[in-house]
């Protein structure tokens, strides 16, 4: 079953919370600090009559940390730099105004039937069996290997039911040709650029002891040594010893909708991944009388570990409720489980002076060069004279830049009210001068309709949707616990 979830998770059902959470997505705005101490109660919060539960909060945050991870910093988001963005905080306020909005929806009547789920889930294609048809048996395995219930499935459904239903209603308003003629020529006018570049050379910078002195001295509390855990560590392997042929059987007669190559994979070719699927649950079984024993000091543990707050090894979002004396569920690695129990924990404590030093410097020597390029920069601006690009629109990539380096260039040409200016990226600053303007084609116009009628609507849904919150807010009683 292992084996096959990692070569199958297009077939998983993930969570539907994600869906549901883009509906409120405007609730990111504004991130703050937050304390995760609050996941002890049952309830994270109240929002009228509603309730934002700690399992919710809990699934939902593990979610967004693992799924804002790999799209954003390659699989490598440490606790820290998500506490730092305040990505918890983020979270619960999705919740909050998710909870808002379904406030509002049972205020208006609206309501998710059990038809509605059910017609829901029977045109899933992923509880399809062989035969290309809804398969209840299927449904409760694909639940069951995700770790869902399929009542706790179906709620989320429900909600998200729900939520579709109350956007369709408020937010379907058609968009008029000169909505559109409006949002086309700020979409598509065109700047002729001139640009040039300013470089400042390392040998300009100059960091002084004094400097990197008083910076320390004033931020201290910035540079932090990692936060550590320390475990008791036991491995309990999977079993090398060959399988009765009747359990393998069973097993795969328990999970053979999960072993699919453009249908049931049969017995015979399925059996080793079956046979090791079967060999981990069995091991597992054990890890799991063996972390409760080791929990009570009942037996003793195999070593002791450190594992860092930035371990890339093990996710320690998992840790963050942990308390000592605890273990942890038994985590999977290549032949066996692993068991941790949690003996203390090591908080951050500012660096010595020394410590830090190589960091402060950086940090200064990154604002010293963006200082000395806004100076030189600006005294450029007054004899500018730089290559003409010719004319550029909003998607134009500009030769030499990066597409990201490109956009912001782009970026801050047509949302400047200047003809001219400049734009630090990275270690050089991008002087530009715009020396004509061309509105868009009719044919440009007509060419994109569909794009413009779908950017307007999505500008005015979000203009709605943040008005609602707003609104809402004042409306329903929110409680944070």
């Amino acid at each position: 079953m292992i084996t096959w979830m990692q070569r199958h998770k297009k077939y998983l059902i993930v969570t539907v919370w994600i869906s549901v959470i883009a509906f409120v997505a405007a609730g990111f705005i504004g991130w703050g600090a937050y304390d995760f101490n609050l996941v002890r109660s049952s309830s994270v919060a109240k929002v009228g009559e509603r309730t934002v539960s700690k399992q919710l909060f809990l699934r939902a945050y593990g979610n967004y940390f693992n799924d804002y991870s790999v799209r954003n910093f390659n699989g490598e988001l440490t606790e820290k730099q998500a506490e730092e963005m305040g990505l918890k905080d983020a979270v619960l306020e999705s919740l909050i105004n998710e909870a808002l909005i379904l406030n509002f929806a049972d205020e208006l009547g609206i309501a998710a039937l059990d038809s509605d789920v059910v017609e829901f889930i029977t045109a899933d294609e992923n509880f399809y069996d062989n035969n290309g048809t809804f398969s209840k048996e299927v449904y409760r395995n694909v639940l069951r290997q995700s770790g869902l219930k399929p009542a706790d499935y179906e709620e989320m459904l429900k909600k998200g039911i729900l939520l579709n239903k109350l956007y369709a209603i408020i937010m379907n308003f058609p968009v008029n040709e000169v909505e559109k003629e409006i949002l086309g020529a700020a979409m598509f006018m065109e700047d002729r650029l001139s640009v040039a570049t300013v470089t400042v050379e390392d040998s300009e910078i100059k960091i002084s002891e004094n400097e990197t002195k008083s910076y320390w001295d004033i931020s201290k509390n910035n540079f932090l040594t990692e936060k550590i855990y320390n475990f008791e560590s036991l491995f309990v392997p999977i079993s090398n010893d060959k399988l009765n042929e009747d359990d393998i059987k069973a097993h795969y007669e328990e999970t053979k909708y999960f072993y699919m190559e453009d249908g049931i994979v049969d017995y015979e070719t399925a059996k080793k991944d079956v046979e090791k699927a079967l060999k981990f649950e069995n091991a597992k079984k054990e890890a799991n009388k063996i972390s409760i024993a080791l929990r009570k000091g009942n037996i003793t543990a195999d070593k002791n570990i450190t594992v860092k707050e930035s371990s890339g090894e093990y996710n320690t979002t998992f840790f963050l409720t942990l308390k000592e004396g605890e273990t942890l569920q038994p985590i999977q690695k290549d032949n066996g489980w692993e068991v941790l129990k949690l003996t203390s924990i090591v908080l951050p404590v500012p660096k010595a002076y020394e410590e830090a030093k190589p960091q402060i410097l950086e940090i200064l020597k990154a604002n010293k060069r963006v200082e000395l390029l806004a100076q030189k920069s600006q005294e450029r601006l007054k004899l500018f004279k730089g290559k003409d690009l010719g004319f550029v629109a909003r998607d134009s990539n500009v030769t030499g830049l990066t597409p990201q380096q490109s956009a912001q260039l782009i970026n801050n040409v047509f949302s400047s009210k200047e003809r001219n200016g400049y734009v630090i990226l990275g270690d050089k600053a991008y002087l530009y001068n715009i020396t004509e303007q061309k509105l868009p084609s009719g044919d440009k116009l007509k060419e994109n309709d569909l794009n413009l009628d779908n950017a307007m609507r999505r500008i005015r849904q979000n203009e709605i949707q943040q008005k609602l919150i707003d609104t809402l807010r004042a409306k329903y009683k929110i409680e944070k616990y």
